[in-house]
């Protein structure tokens, strides 16, 4: 009698860890649609796990050993800003990106665009 219950509670477990194990691997992104910045045009900002991309590149997010490559690292965050580069610079505050999400401010260098969430 209390094998069908054991049986039931086996199988509740292991599908609760392979659906955990599964969540793990889930790529999670957000795109982000950003008004023209001064040259007139638009950016779209890609957050994907810890990697954002702008499309299209800009010219001091690109690596100059890659000039195809965009991504740029997450460095940290401090308050609600999140800070990205293509290497992290010892003072997080120095990287070229700075993103708050809450408001959508894309500080990118000196210039600072606002984007909305899609």
């Amino acid at each position: 009698m209390h094998f069908p219950a054991r049986r039931i509670a086996r199988f509740g477990l292991l599908a609760s860890l392979l659906g955990g194990l599964a969540a793990c691997d889930k790529n999670d992104y957000t795109t982000w649609s950003c008004i023209p910045g001064a040259d007139g045009a638009k950016v779209t900002m890609v957050l994907s796990r810890s990697l954002m991309t702008l499309d299209p590149p800009q010219g001091f997010a690109v690596n100059p050993s890659n000039k195809n490559e965009s991504d740029l690292r997450f460095c940290g965050s401090l308050g609600h800003d999140s800070y990205f580069d293509v290497r992290c610079p010892a003072d997080t505050q120095a990287s070229v990106v700075r993103f708050t999400p809450g408001s959508g401010a894309l500080r990118l260098g000196t210039q600072t665009i606002q984007c909305t969430v899609l």
